[in-house]
């Protein structure tokens, strides 16, 4: 009964249900460009912005959470619009706010206090410390902790179907850490990634390992592609994976799998 009062209401506007997807892509693109109205931009170029304007190199968690998101977004603060400075990178899905998702950076000299804030200690994979804060449900979600000349706080909507909670916020710190100490080649960090998720697709064991190399297929996005050798019992095979990820904040995008 409701469904149809929903429809015969849609229907009363002029709108068909055909149309539905054209009305969110158009209620997409209004909100981008909202966004960069409000001075926003790509995330590529806030983080080259504050590169130059901090003089340093600056590393995005290569992790991101696990749910999808329609937009995302960077600024670099100046002291110009009266805050502190710093980075922010914003993701968000238009039509499900509980996929909310922000990093923000300061410099060290500049770290935000947060003492009014009641944090939950943990040590991470280096023995870095973390500082975890659980607001009330419908605010948010709080991970602090300081790499190289940097603080980090690692923001998420806390609601009750959020699917970012702790965990992953804490994953996502270690995946910084891991890409931040490691002193293996710059596609290690994809190759210890394309090992795992193939285990974990083909709960077989990865016997053997070869860097392809790397393709670069735009200003966004560039590719690393791994042979890899699988055995279990008597089956074995060889896979082609190929990781995609952004060449400037070195966050993941895809994995593909090609079988030989």
């Amino acid at each position: 009964m409701l469904g149809s009062i929903l429809l015969a209401g849609v229907l009363s506007l002029g709108i068909s249900p055909g149309d539905d997807q054209g009305i969110k892509e158009s209620s997409k693109n209004q909100f981008q460009q909202a966004i960069f109205e409000s001075s926003g931009e790509l995330v590529e170029e806030a983080v080259r912005t504050c590169e130059k304007h901090f003089g340093t190199a600056i590393f995005l968690p290569p992790q991101l959470p696990p749910v999808d998101f329609t937009h995302q977004y960077g600024r670099c603060y100046d002291m110009k619009g009266g805050l502190d400075e710093h980075l922010e990178v914003h993701y968000q899905n238009r039509y499900k706010p509980e996929h909310d998702y922000k990093i923000e950076l300061y410099p060290l000299e500049n770290k935000q206090q947060l003492k009014h804030l009641s944090f939950l200690e943990s040590e991470l994979a280096d023995h870095t410390t973390a500082k975890f804060y659980k607001g009330p449900i419908n605010t948010l979600q709080l991970l602090v902790f300081e790499k190289g000349n940097w603080q980090y706080l690692l923001t998420a909507a806390n609601r009750t179907s959020s699917k970012i909670r702790q965990q992953e916020l804490t994953e996502i710190a270690e995946s910084l850490i891991h890409a931040v100490n490691s002193k293996d080649p710059a596609y290690a960090t994809w190759g210890t990634l394309a090992v795992t998720e193939t285990k974990r697709k083909y709960n077989m064991d990865v016997v053997d390992y070869l860097y392809m190399g790397r393709t670069t297929i735009s200003s966004e996005m560039a590719e690393e592609k791994f042979k890899l050798w699988l055995k279990k019992g008597a089956r074995e095979f060889g896979v082609y994976v190929t990781v995609a990820f952004h060449p400037t904040t070195h966050q993941f995008i895809s994995i593909r799998y090609e079988e030989l």
